[in-house]
């Protein structure tokens, strides 16, 4: 009976516990940066950049229906442009490719989306990407040629000097943008991991408080 009493305890005051220590955790005391133009409201809070989350699935090595990448299936990902210009340079994934080789198992929760243009319809991921395709994580989508560098724009807003085409783009829950990262160094897909889950964390944290608040109202 104390054992029941206990637990029921230690059910009810779970929640507390935990958001008290994502509070006092690192999860705080870092913020990433929010890229692209910023806007102020009527209240002089900031408003954050937002780019768009709709491609083309590719399928089967054509152009499928334009794909919405949702927040209940991509609740953060990360995206990178392929340009044609470096359509043979494989080295440019080389970070990318490193990781799905020999540590697989620290990225195989990250949804990497791969865009290429497509041209009449259809769209093919280029020889050296296709074997990307055996990871599940990794996700090839397409846009039109003919407005395909207006869509790269978009991501590239007010970017950084330095950012170029085979730069993932790591975008939060709200579509915004919250980093760059070289996709040719293994220590940048390091530092995209460890972001990546820094963000995730932060989401989990809000939905739990979301939650409570929820709870206790009712």
């Amino acid at each position: 009976m104390k054992n029941k009493k206990w637990l029921i305890l230690l059910i009810i005051a779970f929640p507390s516990f935990f958001w008290l220590i994502l509070e006092t955790s690192t999860i705080n005391s870092r913020k990433l940066p929010h890229y692209g133009p910023k806007l102020l409201d009527a209240n002089n809070d900031t408003i954050y950049y937002r780019v768009g989350d709709s491609f083309h699935k590719i399928d089967n090595d054509s152009l499928g229906a334009l794909t919405q990448l949702t927040r209940k299936d991509f609740p953060l990902y990360s995206i990178v442009f392929i340009s044609e210009k470096y359509r043979d340079d494989s080295y440019r994934l080389t970070g990318l490719w490193e990781y799905l080789k020999y540590k697989k198992e620290k990225i195989n929760h990250i949804p990497f989306i791969l865009v290429t243009a497509n041209e009449n319809g259809i769209s093919q991921p280029y020889e050296e990407l296709k074997k990307l395709s055996e990871s599940k994580n990794v996700n090839f989508y397409s846009w039109p040629k003919s407005s395909y560098d207006s869509l790269v724009k978009a991501y590239f807003k007010e970017k950084p000097y330095y950012i170029d085409y085979s730069f993932f783009i790591l975008v939060d829950a709200e579509r915004r943008i919250r980093g760059f990262y070289d996709a040719r160094y293994v220590s940048e897909i390091k530092r995209l991991i460890g972001e990546y889950q820094h963000l995730r964390l932060k989401e989990e944290k809000q939905l739990l408080i979301e939650e409570n608040e929820i709870k206790s109202e009712s």
